[in-house]
């Protein structure tokens, strides 16, 4: 098949034309000569067979046959010496020849088994006629053989034969000439058209030049022409289309989709370049960056749209004062940063303070509320000493920083050594250690006994702290990288870490025991874990895998990052109290609206502020407060938790006050979790004599 596939057209119309009718005349005229010899052998043994019997009619009359002188003559007579007859041979009845005229043969070879028969041979048929006597009945006298010569027969067969094959051979080649003829008239055009789309491929303009005289050739060139046409039109339409498209992801690459602004990317990039010139040309370069103040409040408050919208209108109004020859950035979220090229430290901060009072001034108004915004802004300026672009940023990060740690809305100029810059370096060192200690599993589970004062239903509860391992094994406190984890957003990944580990303790705990005695473990969240969505179902999947009872948990979170995230809160704590976990509000009375917020939060247990607390027996405004918080509590019916007892006066205070549950260094100091547990499980004698020495009627 592939062979056929290959063929072109004029080999096609000779192998399918020509080849069958060559065959097929062949076989004709095979058949003819096969039917006229047949019918020549036929007509030669009828004759044959005509003569034998005239012959033995002559002598049928005879009484006996008479001698051979006679015979001969009588085969004289009959004139049968011409063509096509071989020999006649006349016999008596023992088969001895009595007369022959021509090729004698041997007549044993006819055997006389009928009265009349017809032998083949290969080149001659001979035919037995056997002659009986008149005179007595059927007295067999002989036989007369007549030998017929069929060789030149078929050979004059055989050469006709021949040459009607070579006339049909000629007549073929006459025909291939002009089977070829026409179809070179259809494939050699068929070639130049497709030479010519070859060069239109690579840039002719015309493909055909309709030069050929066959209407279906002449319309195809045409056709083929016109496509051409078309496929200029569509390619140069596309090629517009490819550089209008190329020229916009050029574009999106290198601008922000939200404002128009150059993006990160672009920016980095023209920032390297101004590094460039500075080291090359001693050029004067200022970098800026600018990040809007408290502008996650309008984000949460009215959403990301109403978000998004604002930064749009900020980066209008700012855009206005940019010059022509500086870069103006969105880097991400609510941050912008601004290459002055070309400019002195003294003039960019002039133009800094022109931006900064014109965020000032801005109001946004979204559905009849108006809202205000200022911006911080780092300068640093851009010098031969700076290593890299990552160095410039990183100044001009902290620079931002410090602006905002010294009251928010203002600018600042990078200092070397300026010691909150050192601060801010390393709490951006703590962002890798944070990830890296998530990682690897740095953290270690500490918790501290908070214990009831009331009744001794009432189980004990232990909060779970975190603590960070050193390099040289030592622990490192919370508050060490806490506010870097705060500020750099990864808070949720370390509640998270504590929330898989703290049921991970747990989990052996409730396959040892068929029933575990009461207790309360207090897990806190961050406000930062308040707000994404994704926590609910990572809890609820932690409750399945580690097959852990939420009544034995119970999640704290602060009273401010509950009221910022107050929705999200409401809905996460309703949602898991019905699963049978409990909710503390932590330090509460910090906030200037504690009590209005109070009655929205369906909250368990209430943990008073430390402030208030440690100071219980010597200041009369902190016992106040103390007892305003008991009593606000009890009428809502939630027990309260007091932090921060140091000593027994303030533990006797408490009793006193109805206080439900106490915690504090007096009563213990934190431990680790595992530890905890275990002393849960079996030795829990100094718990319970501590329990005794609080409240005498309880047991643990």
């Amino acid at each position: 098949m592939h062979f056929f596939k290959n063929l072109s057209i004029q080999s096609r119309l000779l192998l399918y034309v020509i080849g069958p009718i060559f065959v097929l005349s062949c076989l004709i005229l095979l058949f003819d000569f096969k039917e006229q010899l047949q019918n020549e052998e036929e007509k030669l043994s009828q004759h044959a067979m005509t003569t034998a019997k005239f012959l033995s009619a002559v002598i049928h009359n005879q009484t006996e046959l008479q001698g051979q002188d006679y015979i001969k003559r009588l085969l004289k007579a009959s004139q049968l010496s011409r063509e096509p007859y071989l020999s006649l041979i006349i016999t008596d009845a023992d088969h001895h020849p009595l007369a022959n005229l021509g090729t004698s043969f041997s007549v044993k070879e006819a055997l006389p088994k009928q009265d009349t028969m017809v032998m083949q041979q290969s080149t001659h048929d001979i035919t037995m006629v056997k002659v009986f006597s008149t005179a007595t009945q059927h007295q067999l006298l002989g036989y007369v053989f007549v030998a017929i010569d069929k060789a030149s027969m078929i050979e004059d067969h055989r050469e006709a034969f021949i040459k009607n094959v070579g006339y049909i051979t000629l007549a073929l080649m006459l025909c291939s000439i002009l089977v070829s003829w026409v179809s070179r008239s259809i494939s050699q055009p068929l070639r130049d058209m497709t030479a010519a789309l070859k060069r239109f491929v690579i840039g002719s303009q015309h493909v055909t030049d309709g030069k050929n005289t066959l209407p279906e050739i002449l319309s195809l060139q045409s056709t083929i022409n016109q496509i051409s046409k078309d496929m200029q039109h569509v390619e140069a339409d596309m090629r517009h289309r490819i550089q209008d498209a190329q020229a916009q992801l050029r574009y999106q690459a290198r601008h922000d989709a939200l404002t128009g602004l150059v993006n990160r990317q672009e920016l980095e990039r023209r920032l390297q370049q101004a590094l460039q010139d500075v080291k090359q040309h001693q050029a004067n370069h200022v970098f800026c960056y600018m990040d809007l103040d408290q502008f996650r409040v309008i984000n949460d408050t009215c959403g990301h749209l109403a978000g998004d919208e604002m930064l749009r209108q900020i980066s209008m109004i700012l855009s206005q004062r940019i010059r022509a020859e500086d870069t103006f950035a969105r880097l991400g979220g609510d941050e912008f940063g601004l290459l002055l090229s070309y400019c002195q430290v003294e003039k960019a901060i002039e133009i800094a303070a022109q931006l900064r009072q014109m965020v000032e001034t801005f109001r946004f108004m979204h559905e009849g509320r108006l809202f205000q915004t200022g911006i911080s802004i780092g300068i640093v300026e851009i010098t031969s000493a700076l290593k890299d672009v990552g160095e410039i940023t990183r100044h001009a990060d902290a620079a931002c920083y410090v602006a905002k740690d010294n009251g928010r809305n203002q600018i600042h100029l990078f200092h070397p050594e300026d010691d909150v810059l050192l601060k801010r370096h390393v709490e951006m060192e703590w962002v890798l250690r944070i990830n890296e200690a998530i990682e690897h599993n740095d953290f270690v589970l500490f918790c501290q006994g908070i214990f009831p004062l009331q009744h001794k239903e009432l189980p004990p509860f232990y909060e779970i702290l975190i603590r960070k391992r050193d390099e040289h094994g030592g622990l490192i406190a919370p508050a060490e990288f806490l506010p870097s984890a705060e500020r750099y957003h990864l808070m949720t990944k370390i509640d998270r870490w504590v929330i898989q580990h703290a049921f991970m303790a747990l989990q052996p705990l409730f396959k040892m025991q068929s029933s575990v005695s009461p207790f309360i473990v207090s897990i806190n969240l961050s406000g930062m874990s308040l707000g994404d969505a994704q926590l609910l179902p990572y809890i609820q999947k932690c409750f399945e895998t580690y097959d852990i009872l939420p009544s034995h948990v119970c999640f704290e979170v602060t009273e401010t990052s509950a009221i910022i995230n107050i929705d999200n809160t409401i809905k996460l704590i309703k949602e898991l109290q019905k699963m049978g976990t409990r909710f503390m509000l932590d330090d509460f009375g910090s906030g200037m609206s504690s009590f209005s917020y109070l009655k929205h939060l369906p909250v368990n247990f209430l943990k008073m502020d430390g402030a208030y607390v440690k100071d219980i027996t010597s200041n009369k405004v902190d016992l106040a407060m103390a007892k305003a918080i008991q009593s606000v509590a009890e009428s809502m019916e939630i027990k309260t938790i007091a932090e921060y007892v140091e000593d027994e006066a303030t533990l006797d205070c408490l009793k006193e006050m109805g206080v439900a549950f106490a915690q504090g260094f007096y009563l213990n100091r934190p431990m680790p979790l595992n530890e905890a547990l275990a002393r849960h499980i079996g030795t829990i004698g100094n718990q319970q004599q501590l329990a005794a020495a609080i409240a005498p009627d309880l047991t643990i």
